[in-house]
């Protein structure tokens, strides 16, 4: 597969406002020409697509149009191919680019420091010369070379300077780019929370101070409830509204350091430090009935979709054990949950030693 041409990170599009106003017009006719929903999985899709600056994207869209109907599970897919994949080859540039600056400047600044370091002995042998027996025109020669080394010496310091200033400037705009690419790598498009990536690596670090500080730490796993019922019924761009309004529900009843991301389909976790399991669950049941009283539309008439429940697994960190061990003891009260009848919260104690 191609790299993105324009070695730009993902989602930069320098574009004029009217430029972006015509692709946006282009946009939403090639999503209703192909019967396809406007959310932001394909639109994205489209919108690249029309930038036309990544062959292999547009080639792999055209033979699935070219098959009929393109479904959402292709869309992720493609999504993830062409969209997350470029931004992790993005990475790698960026990381690439940070070395070659270091090791120009580190080139640059030894090649300074040879011209600092023969400035120096040419001084040395000029002070020697300086005896008491030297003439009138001796001194002036000695002054003359001895002014001349000190401008070298002067313009080399600039030399250096300049460099060193270029490479924090070099390197404070990569290191900001790779803010933003590291940050939309580990972001779920569609609900502006953590994505997998983005969770499992905040959970590594939360599951490594719980342990260094020996505090407690929960981790709550949130499915929701027959969410094929709602995208048959009233379809995907329904299902995506309901998936962010819980996004929204769970992000406006945490706090602190606690962290909640997108971990699959209709799956979210949420990773509270410093809270007991007791705690942890109280969490999880205010959360479970806020979801609960929460009313959602479609956005096509504003169809009433109803009542929107959600099933919850909890557990608490065990100091020592991995993250799979973890995930999979709080999996299985979520399982629990699903299989106890739904809309409700299982939670599974510690392991005995």
């Amino acid at each position: 597969m191609q790299n993105n041409p324009s070695g730009r990170s993902l989602l930069e599009y320098p574009q004029t406002p009217e430029q972006a106003s015509e692709h946006l017009r282009l946009t939403l006719a090639f999503l209703g020409k192909h019967q396809l929903p406007p959310d932001p999985l394909h639109f994205t899709l489209a919108y690249e697509y029309l930038l036309d600056r990544d062959p292999a994207l547009k080639q792999a869209l055209d033979q699935l149009l070219a098959q009929g109907p393109m479904s959402h599970e292709s869309a992720i897919e493609l999504y993830r191919r062409f969209i997350l994949d470029n931004n992790e080859r993005r990475l790698d540039e960026i990381r690439n680019e940070m070395r070659s600056v270091i090791v120009d400047t580190i080139a640059g600044v030894d090649e300074a420091s040879q011209h600092a370091e023969l400035t120096a002995t040419n001084l040395t042998v000029t002070s020697r010369r300086l005896s008491q027996d030297a003439s009138v025109d001796d001194l002036r020669v000695i002054v003359s070379e001895v002014v001349t080394e000190t401008r070298n010496l002067a313009q080399n310091s600039l030399t250096i300077k300049q460099m060193l200033d270029d490479t924090r400037h070099e390197i404070d705009n990569l290191r900001e780019e790779l803010d933003r690419t590291r940050q939309q790598a580990n972001t779920d498009p569609l609900t502006g929370l953590l994505n997998r990536r983005g969770f499992e690596a905040a959970m590594q670090l939360a599951c490594n101070e719980a342990a260094h500080y020996q505090q407690a730490l929960t981790l709550l796993l949130i499915d929701i409830d027959h969410f094929k019922n709602i995208n048959d019924t009233f379809g995907h761009l329904a299902g995506d509204k309901v998936l962010r309004n819980i996004g929204t529900i769970l992000s406006a009843n945490i706090k602190g350091k606690d962290t909640v991301g997108r971990y699959g389909g209709e799956e979210f976790a949420i990773l509270l430090p410093s809270t007991s399991l007791a705690n942890g669950r109280q969490v999880g049941e205010i959360l479970r009935m806020n979801i609960e009283r929460s009313r959602h539309r479609s956005v096509v008439a504003g169809q009433e979709i109803g009542t929107v429940t959600v099933s919850i697994g909890a557990t608490e960190y065990a100091f020592g054990e991995n993250t799979d061990m973890f995930l999979k003891r709080a999996d299985d009260a979520l399982y629990e949950s699903k299989r106890s009848g739904r809309n409700r919260l299982t939670y599974l104690e510690l392991p005995t030693a």
